[in-house]
């Protein structure tokens, strides 16, 4: 005799992200990634330690364009001290950034090879940085509660993820730079 088999598993009682959370999940994504692709133009400006500050500038305003999305908090002094905290835990960022932006000082050949990779590294740092001050902001923090020791892993995983998409940003620049010579 066949029995009939019930399902005892109780509906989902999760909830499907409300209307307002998938709007700041897509326009904060839209931001993070208009600022990396700035960040990888800025950084090709040929004027050494230029670059270092455009990027620094753009880094400031990217996180307080994610502040207002999120109803946070911003203050530039507390953003300062956590790029500098979060740059350094690249190792070699900071100093290879620097070494980059320097190495434009000597005509044609240091331009040429500080565009190597100085447009990736400032990218992906972009990326990387919007990517932890999303999440943190997402899960409730504010500028003033953030622990960059606890998202420094978070930061050098999302820097990886930002190398890949900071190189396609540069190609597809290139390509639109010499489609429109």
């Amino acid at each position: 005799m066949a029995t009939a088999k019930t399902d005892t598993t109780e509906p989902s009682t999760a909830t499907p992200a409300s209307e307002d959370t998938l709007k700041i999940t897509l326009a904060s994504s839209n931001l993070i990634k208009s600022y990396m692709v700035a960040s990888v133009a800025a950084s090709a400006v040929p004027m050494p330690l230029f670059d270092i500050a455009a990027v620094t500038a753009i880094q400031l305003r990217m996180i307080q364009k994610l502040s207002h999305l999120h109803g946070k908090p911003f203050s530039e002094g507390a953003v300062r001290s956590i790029l500098m905290s979060l740059g350094g835990s690249v190792v070699g960022y900071g100093v290879g950034a620097m070494a980059a932006s320097l190495i434009k000082v000597v005509p044609v050949i240091g331009w040429a090879a500080s565009m190597m990779s100085l447009p990736v590294m400032a990218g992906a740092s972009t990326y990387a940085i919007g990517q932890v001050f999303n999440k943190h902001y997402a899960e409730g923090g504010t500028i003033f509660d953030m622990n960059t020791d606890n998202v420094k892993a978070f930061y050098k995983e999302q820097f990886e993820k930002g190398k890949a998409m900071a190189a396609e940003a540069k190609a597809k620049t290139k390509e639109t730079v010499a489609a429109a010579a």
